[in-house]
């Protein structure tokens, strides 16, 4: 067994503070704190963990094994299976959001927001000047400016720092400020029907002073939640109410969403977030190692620059990594320490230009002529469903999403269903040489430097 499995016990608190890092924002962030890794098992690359509660549903489960296994990867180089088990201790164990009976505590707080959660630490460059300005505009004018403000771009990117941001700004002079995840408003909104309160949490959002919602394309296909959040869009915007979005695509384009939420979406502003340059990235870099009181020498900024150069979340990750293997050898931090602490993580790049889920998608829908709401609908006819399957098999080859991550950017599929597709191309390519020849023309395109 090479040596990263051997360390993976050892290497815990590094991962976990990776694993923290991606879970900003999301309800498992504190389940994730008091989480323990147990034991690894090297024969089945299995790691165990305790998650101190009583109950952890499948949403909760899936979201934590996401967090955990993208850490693993930027540390070890590869993602272990994740047995995740639940404990109790002598601390009362995290409840399920109960929106009725918590209610004055589901509004956002300075106290919960991340220290480092401001305009002040979110280094601007080209790639991101509108959106920080326009957000500025929206944290010092509320409900005036860009209402909505709908901010788009790919994962690890800044959105959800420039929602916190303006989260804290209007604290300053608001009370019932609303930031929440989209996946975390769909499961007290379903509790919510069970329950049969939907009225207090219906009145609770409506209260508020201003809404923000990061990852909004979580709606996609849950026709009763957003028909509530229609309406609740609609009360707010009417009483001046700030509203911020944000999410991986523009609202045109996410599928099964909507024609008068689309619409809405499009009322105020709407600004993409780009992947930052290389001159912005080298400046995150020294951002991210100040905070932590690490010191780069200038080789080790440009090599983490220049090799990671589309998800700005990365950038603090390897930040994390090289201040994590400096700290338990005892070494200082040199260009050599670096690359040995991102060896994995930079060797499994397939190539340093960028292959974006996006670029895949417009890619297979330009060669197979199809439309790009056709390929992410819930249609099944054999002209849509290959090219389909061809571009969920390119999106695990050539990125770093999970199964889970890919179903929701193909229109909110299962990882299952992601699966069969996968292994369904796969299958083919090993019997079809036209199709493997195919794919293999695919791939060298998209890698392709722009």
């Amino acid at each position: 067994m090479n040596e990263p499995s051997r360390d993976v016990l050892s290497l815990w608190p590094a991962i976990e503070e990776l694993a923290l890092t991606r879970a900003r924002g999301l309800p498992v962030a504190e389940l994730l704190r008091g989480a323990k890794a147990l034991a690894y098992d090297s024969g089945s690359e299995t790691l165990k963990l305790a998650v101190e509660t009583q109950q952890l549903d499948s949403t909760a489960t899936e979201t934590i094994r996401s967090c955990v296994g993208k850490a693993c990867f930027q540390v070890l180089g590869f993602s272990p299976h994740l047995d995740v088990q639940t404990s109790t201790s002598s601390r009362p164990a995290p409840r399920q959001p109960e929106p009725i009976k918590q209610a004055p505590g589901m509004f956002m707080t300075r106290s919960r927001l991340p220290a480092t959660a401001d305009f002040e630490h979110f280094v601007v460059g080209p790639s991101n000047q509108l959106a920080f300005a326009a957000s500025k505009a929206v944290a010092e004018n509320p409900g005036k400016t860009y209402n909505p403000l709908f901010l788009h771009g790919s994962v690890g990117l800044g959105k959800t720092h420039l929602l916190q941001a303006i989260c804290r700004k209007l604290l300053t002079n608001m009370q019932k400020v609303r930031f929440i995840s989209c996946e975390e408003f769909v499961n007290q909104f379903v509790q919510a029907l069970k329950a049969g309160n939907v009225d207090s949490l219906r009145n609770e959002l409506r209260d508020a002073d201003a809404l923000i919602i990061d990852d909004i394309h979580f709606l996609a296909g849950k026709e009763q939640t957003q028909e509530e959040f229609f309406h609740t869009f609609n009360h707010l915007y009417q009483l001046g109410k700030q509203i911020v979005l944000s999410s991986d695509s523009l609202p045109r384009d996410i599928p099964r969403l909507e024609d008068r939420l689309i619409s809405r979406f499009h009322w105020g502003l709407a600004v993409k977030i780009e992947a930052p340059c290389t001159e912005t990235r080298m400046a995150i870099v020294r951002n991210k190692a100040e905070l932590r009181g690490v010191e780069l020498p200038n080789d080790v900024v440009t090599f983490l620059a220049e090799n990671i150069t589309t998800n700005v979340r990365e950038l603090e990750g390897a930040v994390v990594q090289i201040s994590a293997l400096s700290g338990m050898t005892g070494k200082p931090v040199t260009l050599a320490l670096a690359q040995e602490a991102l060896k994995h993580l930079i060797k499994s790049r397939p190539t340093p230009s960028r292959v974006a889920a996006e670029d895949i998608i417009e890619l297979v829908c330009n060669h197979y002529a199809v439309r790009l709401n056709d390929l992410l609908s819930q249609r099944r006819t054999k002209n849509l469903a290959f090219p389909r399957h061809v571009a969920m098999y390119l999106t695990k080859e050539l990125t770093q999403l999970t199964l889970s991550e890919i179903g929701h950017f193909f229109g909110g599929r299962d990882h299952s269903t992601v699966l069969h597709a996968i292994n369904k191309i796969k299958s083919k390519r090993l019997k079809e040489n036209d199709l493997r020849a195919e794919l293999e023309r695919f791939e060298q395109q998209l890698r392709r430097p722009a």
